[in-house]
């Protein structure tokens, strides 16, 4: 017997007793184009998938960035706006503001709104230029002459501008004592008034003595208020 093994010819199958029989086999055929249309559905498929993985931590991003820097949706020319941004040390307050060219806008701040009064006694203003600003407004003690003040420092593109003033001892007191805050003024939402009005930026009032338990809202207090005042309004002379 020889040791060669024929070839078996395609399409036959050998049988148990050494018979040929034929094979039926489907006819796939491929051809070029429908391979191409194949790999070409494919690649769109992982484009897409990759691309919206990338557009989700891009809208991840961008939304952490709008509430570190703030984001103030576009507003009309003759109104002014602000909104809130986030702060992680304790009373340090960051507001943007946004302002036209006409009138010219000022911060005004403060720690005390007197008894009965409309408004706080504001100690002092810092100019806001036109378009967008950060304002930060702190309670804290100066390293440079260990007196607590209250700060309020503009940071636009024209530069950085800077006021402080003293703290009253009684407000030093205060502000180091363990006390409940009622907190109002502008939120992490856009707030907007018209060209020529003032909009409150920051209310934060420390709640002490008999008068702790009572929200005043927008009437004047029943009693002096020390805490943390801030307002936009338009530079019309001396405060």
């Amino acid at each position: 017997m020889s040791d060669e093994v024929a070839a078996m010819p395609v399409g036959q199958q050998e049988s148990a007793d050494g018979t040929q029989t034929p094979v039926r086999r489907l006819p796939v055929q491929f051809s070029l184009t429908w391979l191409l249309m194949l790999l070409l559905v494919i690649a769109l498929a992982s484009a897409y998938l990759v691309t919206v993985a990338r557009l989700r931590t891009a809208e991840a991003e961008l939304s952490r960035l709008r509430e570190e820097t703030g984001y103030l949706p576009p507003s009309a020319e003759d109104e002014i706006a602000a909104a809130r941004l986030t702060s992680d040390q304790p009373m340090t307050y960051r507001i943007r503001v946004r302002v036209p060219a006409s009138p010219p806008y000022r911060i005004a701040y403060s720690s005390v709104w007197p008894e009965a009064k409309a408004a706080p006694v504001w100690f002092g203003a810092v100019d806001v230029p036109p378009g967008e600003s950060v304002v930060t407004v702190r309670i804290l003690k100066d390293p440079r002459d260990d007196r607590w003040k209250i700060t309020t420092l503009r940071r636009s593109v024209d530069g950085t501008r800077r006021m402080a003033t003293v703290l009253p001892q009684n407000h030093v007191e205060i502000f180091r004592g363990s006390h409940d805050w009622l907190s109002a003024g502008v939120s992490r939402q856009s707030s907007t008034r018209p060209v020529g009005q003032s909009l409150r930026l920051l209310d934060e009032r420390v709640l002490v003595g008999e008068g702790a338990m009572m929200l005043y809202g927008d009437r004047p207090p029943a009693e002096e208020m020390v805490g943390v005042f801030a307002e936009l309004q338009p530079d019309s002379g001396a405060i």
